[in-house]
């Protein structure tokens, strides 16, 4: 999905769609860290923009599953390592 739809994902099963997206600027990040951190450690999708254009996207990160991380890779079995140089 490019930047510029983060906000506006088409959506043709609903008639009314809220969309959680907050847009600032780089100068509003700046300025109120607080405020746009929080909106995103919520969940919604957070665009930068500058100079009106946007160019970055602030989203929380999910965590990691470490169980199934390890059970996916001994699914892959042994490893064979390239030797060092």
């Amino acid at each position: 999905m490019p930047l510029g739809d983060a906000c506006h994902a088409p959506c043709k099963s609903v008639y009314f769609v809220y969309y959680a997206c907050m847009t600032a600027t780089l100068t509003e990040l700046r300025r109120d860290t607080s405020r746009v951190v929080r909106a995103a450690d919520q969940g919604e999708d957070v665009i930068l923009t500058e100079h009106g254009q946007p160019r970055y996207r602030l989203q929380r990160v999910k965590p990691i599953d470490r169980k199934a991380a390890a059970a996916a890779l001994r699914a892959i079995g042994p490893v064979e390592f390239l030797p060092r140089k």
